[in-house]
């Protein structure tokens, strides 16, 4: 292999890039459709970040060649390329969430509409994820976070490859410190935080950067042989097979297993179109042909698969999936033949320019309005099962600073640390589930009856080495509460997850609460009533799916619409009360080995309220309100409920 002086002549179109571009389309879409078949389908994102950074590069330095690069010219062809489809697909989903979605949905949907058309879509979603984000496949526009990484790159990009143009001997040093420090700050951060490395721009540049270094490595006219030229090209696609056969969703990715779809696809790039794979398989017409109308495809199939998993409330069947894959491909292809290529085509003009922008601002503004309008709650909803407006906790949340009796630093440690009055005789210790039941309570207690919550708490471990964050929080919380003579009644509200592992699917017991639990909530107990207080174990909720999948009935006024245009309900939304009893009858024991430890301590069952005991049956709607607001954490509409009943108990503990 020799390497001759450089050169910057225009090239020619390879279709063996459009090949791998198909490679990469089909990879995101078979994984989406058929995650439990190509588990490792979603590198075909990464192989698209090499193919852009190769390809844009390359134009580039052509243009830097010839003496005609312009930023300006740069961004008026981004534009041209990425706006027409962007501006149709996201007004698409505006469109179908107006009739699908329930008011807090759409909101989202329409701060993901404007987070895709400014690009940042992958900073909002990393913003968003966490313990109370709602499930992915319930986002119809998730998959625009790569689009946000590669324009995020292309900010900066030309303005590097511009200065290194002028400085020709400075790209030995730059590429490899850009492509460098960018992939060490993924190894480093996959370890500490996978959902950051995923979405950061800085932990993927690397990967855009790596096909730039290929097009600086074209330039200099490598000579390889023909059976070099094929080797190259069949390790590439055994790297990228290897990733799509044996990478799945739970591994540390991207991090160092990026390299296999990066590497994989700049073999198969370096080895040219005359390679043997590269010409008689990616170059192929109907492979080919794939990759011509990939972006489209890439842009559509997502939102076909993820308003589909909201009206069905689960995964839908593999033929309606199948259906959709297909459906996306014909969306494809016509936003492709009617949209892309007459726009592409077209001579360049400022008025095509400004229609573009003005239409991507103007689907930008509608996702404004849709989120500042909370989701247009006047919609055509009443068909429903439910009020979708009561899927809501701590509505009146902001009523109360974050401010619980501690210095500002302490405070700052805590996820929830509200107070109702300056000086409050009820506590309330837990996680999220006792957030849940806080505001209810405050609402619901006379003037005379104040409140402070310290959260997320749990028990001090009865292990005297544990000595992590949490653990300190911990008996920061107690000790607190032990020491404040105005306090006479803590209430304990933990989650029954935090005790005992439950099965995902059912929500019921599955196994043994962790060693020692028992004496850590026994101990706790102990140092509170050692302390003039009275405790109320307050017992858990019933677990049910996350409420959305909940929402059901017809989303129009037509009777024949509403047989395709329904949302179905998740078969566990309903759960009969005696098999609830049944599988956390664990816990029922648990808290009577406490009762009998600690005789005067007081015991609040809610599942009573919370379901029909006559009829055997928990449900997660009433007088057509919902009961529980994300995840299994009751809404305002029970705490409010449970409130009212639990507050004469509590008052008669504080005599």
């Amino acid at each position: 292999m020799t390497i001759a002086t450089p050169t910057y002549s225009k090239s020619d179109y390879r279709p063996d890039i459009d090949g791998l571009r198909a490679i990469a389309v089909l990879s995101v879409v078979a994984y989406h459709a058929f995650p439990s078949l190509i588990h490792g389908g979603f590198i075909g994102v990464d192989i698209f970040f090499v193919i852009s950074g190769y390809l844009i590069s390359k134009h580039i330095w052509e243009e830097l060649g010839a003496g005609t690069f312009s930023i300006k010219t740069f961004y008026v062809r981004r534009i041209r390329r990425i706006f027409p489809a962007l501006s149709v697909v996201l007004l698409a989903s505006l469109l179908a969430g107006w009739v699908i979605l329930s008011p807090g949905e759409y909101e989202q949907l329409g701060k993901h509409v404007e987070s895709g058309a400014g690009f940042v879509a992958n900073l909002i979603f990393w913003k968003e994820a966490g313990y109370f984000d709602n499930a992915a496949d319930t986002k119809p526009l998730l998959h625009l976070w790569s689009l946000g990484i590669e324009e995020q790159f292309y900010i900066v990009w030309p303005l590097i490859l511009a200065f290194l143009w002028r400085r020709p001997n400075h790209a030995t040093w730059v590429f490899p410190i850009v492509l460098g420090a960018s992939f060490v700050y993924s190894l480093v951060l996959v370890q500490q935080n996978v959902v950051a490395d995923f979405y950061s721009p800085l932990s993927r540049f690397w990967e855009l950067a790596f096909g730039a270094m290929l097009a600086h490595t074209a330039t200099q006219r490598i000579s390889m042989t023909q059976v070099q030229r094929s080797l190259l090209a069949w390790l590439g696609l055994a790297l990228i097979f290897v990733g799509v056969s044996v990478l799945d969703s739970h591994d540390l990715f991207p991090g160092a297993w990026a390299l296999l779809p990066v590497v994989g696809a700049a073999c198969l790039i370096q080895a040219g179109e005359r390679a043997w794979p590269n010409r008689h398989v990616l170059s192929r017409d109907s492979i080919v042909w794939i990759g011509l109308i990939s972006y489209p495809l890439y842009l559509w199939h997502w939102p076909l698969l993820s308003f589909a998993r909201i009206m069905e409330s689960a995964t839908p069947s593999p033929m309606l999936r199948l259906g959709l894959v297909i459906i996306s491909v014909v969306l494809a292809w016509l936003t492709y033949r009617l949209i892309e290529r007459p726009i592409r085509s077209q001579a360049r003009s400022r008025n095509l320019i400004r229609a573009l922008c003005l239409s991507m601002l103007a689907v930008a503004l509608a996702g404004e309005a849709v989120r500042k309008l909370d989701g247009v709650k006047w919609r055509m909803l009443s068909m429903l099962n439910g009020d979708p407006t009561t899927l809501i906790v701590g509505k009146d949340k902001d009523h109360w600073p974050h401010a619980c009796g501690l210095s500002e630093e302490q405070q700052q440690k805590f996820q929830y640390c509200t107070r109702s009055a300056p000086r409050a005789h009820y506590a309330l210790l837990g996680d999220s589930k006792g957030e849940a039941l806080f505001y209810g309570l405050v609402r619901e207690s006379s003037p005379d009856m104040s409140w402070v919550m310290l959260g997320t708490v749990y028990p001090p471990s009865t292990n005297p080495a544990a000595e992590d964050r949490q653990q300190a929080k911990n008996q920061l919380a107690w000790k607190t509460v032990e020491q404040d003579p105005d306090i006479s009644v803590v209430l304990m509200v933990m989650a029954l997850r935090g005790i005992f592992p439950l099965d995902s699917e059912t929500g019921f017991i599955s196994g043994s609460p962790a060693a020692g639990i028992l004496d850590s909530y026994s101990r706790a107990i102990g140092r509170l009533e050692s302390a003039g207080k009275r405790v109320m174990f307050v017992i858990d909720n019933p677990t049910f799916p996350d409420p959305r999948s909940c929402i059901s009935g017809g989303l129009t006024g037509s009777e024949l619409l509403n047989r395709y245009l329904r949302r179905n309900e998740n078969p566990r939304c309903t759960l009969k009360y005696s098999e609830h009893l049944k599988g956390v009858q664990a816990y029922y024991d648990f808290i009577q080995q406490l009762k009998l430890q600690h005789p005067t301590l007081a015991v609040y069952d809610p599942t009573p309220l919370l379901c029909d005991a006559p009829k055997n049956q928990c449900v997660v709607t009433r007088n057509g309100k919902f009961l529980y607001s994300y995840g299994d954490h009751i809404s305002d509409t029970a705490n409010s409920m449970l409130a009212q009943d639990m507050l004469p108990k509590v008052r008669e503990l504080a005599r």
